[in-house]
């Protein structure tokens, strides 16, 4: 069988406490389950500049200014409070007893982005480890008899603190 070459799919979202290295933290929690379609894993063009001479029509160096960021976004139906602290801050809870009993969530005061290590995995084998990721998410979409209210969730890849590789990723290599 050959080595992997392709990503499709999700399998599993995972987040973490970074680790502050290259590494991802011996403990990882799954997060809801992906909208179909929804997430994109995009890295952001890297910006340049050029030197110029009177003398040339043409640029005599050109250096890089600052690298494209790593961003991945996606969508999830679930708004379980739990999942929803994970990616968005605030709080979890629980109001009433028995069978009035209900789940809530209460918003942050302010809202900041979260730091946390997070992993894809795609359903062929293919993980993708970001050590510190910067996340923001949001609620988006409509709520009617024929939608459900989606969480969007963003996320960049931030330098895990160690000046090294911020993500990694890897493919199955059953040969």
């Amino acid at each position: 069988m050959a080595a992997e070459k392709y990503a499709y799919g999700i399998a599993s979202v995972k987040f973490g406490i970074p680790t502050g290295l290259s590494t991802m933290p011996g403990t990882l929690t799954a997060w809801a389950q992906t909208v179909r379609g929804s997430l994109t894993l995009s890295e952001d063009e890297a910006q340049t500049k050029e030197f110029n001479v009177e003398e040339a029509t043409t640029a005599v160096k050109r250096i890089v200014t600052s690298v494209g960021s790593l961003a991945i976004k996606w969508r999830a139906y679930d708004l379980t409070p739990s999942l929803v602290v994970v990616v968005k801050g605030g709080t979890a809870g629980t109001a009433g007893s028995g069978g009035t009993a209900k789940l809530t969530y209460a918003g942050p005061v302010s809202v900041t982005t979260l730091e946390l290590a997070l992993e894809i995995t795609t359903t062929n084998g293919v993980v993708f480890n970001i050590y510190k990721a910067s996340v923001l998410a949001r609620f988006d979409g409509g709520v009617s008899a024929e939608s459900l209210l989606e969480m969007e969730v963003n996320a960049t890849a931030l330098d895990p603190g160690a000046g090294t590789s911020p993500y990694m990723i890897s493919l199955p290599n059953p040969a």
